[in-house]
Order: C-alpha cells, then structure tokens, then sequence
C-alpha cells in the first residue's frame, strides 16, 4: 500500500491505484501536446495555401513575409546580429558563390567572436568547391561546426530558437522569406535541424574527389583497367594513375588490399 494525504490525513491507498492516476496524468499531458503539434501543422498547411496562391504579403499568428533580397539579407544580418546563443542553419544550394561569402563572412565571424554557437548543415556537393571549402575550413578554426549531409535539403535559418526564417518559395530564394515566431513551428524545424545533424558527416573528415569516387567504384566491378578507363571516358593513364593515388592514400600495396581499407573508410 502507497500512503497519500486525503481528507482525513494521511490514508493508505492500493499503489495500482496510484500508478493509474499518474498515467492518466500523463496522458492528459500529452494530448495537451498532440493538440499544439496540430496547430502547427495547420498554420504550416495555411501558410503553403497563402503562398501557393501569391495572397498575403504578411501573416498573422507569428509569421511575417519579406520580399525582395536586399530586404532578406538585412533581415539575416539584424536577426544574426542579435542571436547570442546559438544559430542553426541548413544551405541546400551547393557551393556558395563568391558575392555570398562576403555578404556573410562577417556576419558569421561577428558572431563567433562574440560566442555564440554555430551549426551548419550543407550539401555534399558543395565540398567539391574549393571556394566553399576554404571558407568552411576558416569558419572551423574560428569555432564553427560545419556537417555535411547527402540528400534533399530544405533552406532554414533558426535564431536562438526563437525566431526562424525558410524561404517562400524554396525553388527560388530570392521571391521572398518567411520570418516564424510560432513556437510550435520553431520546436518542429528545429526538431528536423536535429535530426540531419544527427546523420550528417563533419566537415573535414577525409573524402574523395568526385573522379576518385568514380574510379573507384568502377575499379571494384571492372577488372581490366582498359574497360574501367574507358568506360569513365578518360585515358587508360588517368585512370592507372587514379588508382595509385587512391592506393597510397589507402596505404594500401595491392587493389583488393586497398578496395577492403576504402569499405573500412565508408568510401565504398
């Protein structure tokens, strides 16, 4: 028997009984929850619709539209500028061009200077840009922590987790963005921020070129170096001298030794 206070003091009650009351409890705190996460998935629904059919130019209920990509990144800079403890961000666009290194660049270190966390999720094809890359490398040294991740991406920007911005229309950034307020949408995307960075790789981590990648898989089905060369459309050398590179990177002394140290690697 469990004792509990009751009307008359303290009164001896079957712990079952007890175990029941916290359950229910809990369930009324969850469907409490599952209530909110279906507000926020009509707002989410709402604002598709809204932006499907070209009709507000702001939104109610903690959501507010910007148009126009001066106005977005003076936003951007403002929100950064003000985030004192951490900003999530996930770029799905590939490698960043010139003119958007240096519009953030100092935005990015201004923030790092100052301690604030930053976590960034990119695409994998960006890390075959060399501009790119030498960029992340410093954002790194600086503090940064940088993942990549291999598969569709959404573009999302979350302040201190409270303020977000995603893009109108994902296909084309520079119609406009969204700024969210919401609390529930803030909890749901910086749910699905978490979720990528948990599958994605660090930026830094050893990889292969976008060729070596090629040649060594073909290396693993085909045997004769004639026929693997050929088939990737570059000389029988190019392709012999692929294979060396990657074998000395591998430490390897012979193919099938190098093709089982690149499995152990995750490269193939």
């Amino acid at each position: 028997m469990v004792a509990v206070v009751g009307a008359q003091g303290f009164e001896a009650v079957d712990p079952f009984v007890v175990l029941e009351r916290l359950v229910e409890g809990r369930l009324a705190e969850l469907q409490t929850e599952f209530q909110r996460v279906i507000s926020s998935r009509h707002l989410v629904n709402t604002l598709l619709d809204d932006q499907r059919e070209g009709r507000h130019q702001s939104v109610s209920d903690g959501v507010e539209r910007i148009d126009g990509p001066d106005r977005i990144r003076a936003r951007i800079d403002e929100l950064a500028f003000f985030a004192h403890q951490e900003v999530l961000s996930v770029q799905p666009n590939g490698a960043l061009s010139a003119a958007a290194i240096e519009g953030a660049k100092e935005a990015d270190l201004r923030a790092l200077r100052r301690g604030t966390v930053m976590r960034t999720i990119l695409g994998t094809d960006a890390l075959y840009d060399r501009r790119t890359t030498d960029y992340l490398t410093e954002l790194c040294a600086r503090g940064a922590r940088i993942r990549n991740l291999n598969g569709p991406l959404e573009r999302v920007l979350i302040f201190d987790r409270r303020i977000a911005m995603v893009p109108v229309d994902p296909r084309e950034t520079s119609r406009g963005a969204l700024i969210i307020r919401q609390p529930g949408l803030i909890a749901s995307l910086t749910a699905l921020f978490e979720r990528c960075w948990a599958v994605a790789e660090d930026f830094g981590r050893e990889r292969l070129t976008e060729i070596e990648h090629q040649v060594l898989k073909t290396m693993v089905r085909v045997e004769k170096d004639e026929a693997g060369a050929r088939e990737l459309g570059i000389s029988v050398r190019t392709y012999r001298g692929h294979i060396a590179h990657l074998l000395r990177r591998l430490n390897a002394t012979h193919r099938t030794q190098g093709v089982l140290a690149a499995r152990d690697r995750g490269w193939i």
